[in-house]
C-alpha cells in the first residue's frame, strides 16, 4: 500500500508547505501544537458522546449532544488532518514506513468507517424526533468501537512519535 502512495508522498515532500516548514523551527512547532489541539478537540468531543452512547448520562438526549459535539469533533479532525499532512510533508516516505504510523492510519480509517456506518442507522436520522434518553444496541456498539479505536489512535500516535534513537525527528 505504501508503494502505491509514493506519488502522493513525493507531492507532499515537494510542496511549498514542506519547504516552509523545513525553513522554520517556529512554524514546525506551531504546526505540531495545532495538531495536538486538533486531536484534543476531536477526542474531547468524541469521548463524552461515546460514553453517552454506552449509556452514561441517560437523562441527556443524544440529539442535544450530537448537535454540539459532532461539529466540534469534525473541526478537530480537519485541523488534525491538515496539520498532520503538513508535518508529514517533511519526511513522508520515512514516516509512512513506521509501524506506529501505519497502525494509526488504519485505526483512523476504521474509526471513520464506524462513524459513517452509525450515520446510516435509521435511529440516528431520527434522533431529534424521538426520545433518545435510552440507548440502542447499535449505538452502544458504535460507542464502544469508537472509544477503543480513538484510544488506539492516540496510543499509536505516541508509539509513532517514539522514533528510534538513531532517527532524526521528522520535523
Amino acid at each position: 500500500m505504501i508503494t502505491e502512495l509514493g506519488a502522493f508522498f513525493d507531492f507532499l515532500q515537494g510542496s511549498p508547505v514542506a519547504a516552509f516548514l523545513a525553513g522554520s523551527a517556529l512554524a514546525r512547532d506551531l504546526t505540531a501544537f495545532a495538531h495536538v489541539i486538533g486531536a484534543a478537540m476531536l477526542f474531547g468531543a468524541i469521548l463524552p458522546f461515546d460514553l453517552r452512547m454506552l449509556g452514561l448520562w441517560p437523562s441527556v438526549p443524544l440529539s442535544e449532544l450530537a448537535r454540539v459535539l459532532v461539529p466540534v469533533s469534525a473541526v478537530g479532525f480537519l485541523l488534525a488532518l491538515a496539520t498532520g499532512l503538513a508535518m508529514m510533508s517533511l519526511r513522508p516516505h520515512a514516516l509512512a514506513a513506521l509501524p506506529g504510523f501505519q497502525l494509526k492510519m488504519g485505526l483512523i480509517a476504521l474509526a471513520g468507517l464506524n462513524a459513517l456506518m452509525l450515520r446510516v442507522v435509521p435511529a440516528w436520522r431520527l434522533l431529534a424526533q424521538v426520545d433518545s434518553r435510552g440507548t440502542i444496541s447499535r449505538f452502544r456498539t458504535a460507542g464502544l468501537l469508537s472509544l477503543v479505536l480513538w484510544l488506539g489512535v492516540l496510543a499509536a500516535g505516541r508509539w509513532q512519535a517514539g522514533w528510534p534513537s538513531s532517527w532524526p525527528a521528522p520535523w
